[in-house]
């Protein structure tokens, strides 16, 4: 791989980051807790436990926990990389069928 690339593959997987992280705290949040106060009086589950936590520094509404944070980061990565090496792999195969 050329510097060229190895720039795109990592400018690609902290876009996917960056990506990822915008949908995961504008939009999947807004669709799985639309009521933060709906868990002042409720349960939650354990799946809820593994991505959520509730604190009483912020007033016991759902926080994510580093394990969401490392969760979402991983994804946007492996998606930027598997774009991105697709791309590559597309434009070098334009290339070669221009030669």
């Amino acid at each position: 791989m050329t510097a060229k690339q190895i720039a795109i593959v990592i400018l690609s997987a902290l876009g996917g980051i960056v990506l990822t992280f915008v949908f995961n705290f504008l939009i999947l949040d807004k669709i799985l807790i639309p009521d933060p106060c709906y868990y002042h009086t409720h349960d939650t589950n354990k799946v809820f436990d593994i991505f959520y936590e509730l604190t009483s520094s912020d007033g016991y509404h759902p926080f994510p926990t580093k394990f969401n944070f490392i969760f979402t980061a991983t994804i946007g990565a492996i998606l930027g990389l598997k774009i991105s090496i697709y791309k590559l792999k597309k434009r070098d195969a334009r290339k070669t069928t221009k030669a």
